[in-house]
């Protein structure tokens, strides 16, 4: 009966050790925002909340070049980043980003990326998509770009015609080419 017992009660505290261990971790992603908050069924929400038709709410702000760029600057179509260093998704979609700016019709004039908070590393960023586009830097949490497009989620992608918004997503390869007809 001794080893029984002993056996039991090493089994039954390694139990618990792993019980508190796996709430540890679940609390810890809770914390870090990884565990999602929608069901396996429902579909994501898109990252702008500027829908399809809708125009962008106005601003004014300043590129990092000094450009004064606003809504009433918003001509022809019009390819929109918003981005984070730091944020895996983000660094991991700037390639193809970078890739859609360069071809971009009308060039870095029709190009709009948006670098959120200005940690360390957000100058390399910036410096990679100044050749291929206007470089905004929102350093508030809900500055005039964040409130003007509605950001909800990153990365955000958009696509504009004029001031309207045509398509947002959170993945760049879906943002359309062109306007469509």
């Amino acid at each position: 009966m001794t080893t029984a017992t002993a056996a039991a009660t090493i089994v039954g505290a390694l139990c618990l050790i792993n019980i508190v261990l796996t709430l540890g971790v679940i609390r810890r992603l809770n914390e870090l925002g990884r565990l999602p908050a929608r069901s396996a069924g429902s579909a994501a929400p898109p990252p702008l909340e500027v829908p399809p038709g809708d125009r962008v709410g106005d601003f004014t702000v300043t590129a990092v070049d000094g450009e004064l760029v606003s809504r009433a600057d918003l001509k022809g179509s019009t390819l929109v980043a918003f981005m984070a260093p730091g944020c895996p998704s983000c660094e991991h979609s700037l390639p193809e980003f970078l890739s859609r700016a360069e071809a971009a019709p009308g060039g870095r004039d029709q190009v709009l990326a948006v670098v959120l908070g200005d940690m360390p590393d957000s100058g390399q960023m910036r410096e990679q998509l100044a050749p291929v586009a206007r470089v905004l830097v929102e350093q508030e949490e809900q500055g005039p770009l964040v409130r003007a497009f509605g950001v909800g989620a990153l990365p955000a992608y958009a696509l504009l015609s004029g001031d309207t918004m045509v398509a947002s997503y959170a993945s760049v390869e879906r943002i359309p080419d062109t306007i469509p007809a």
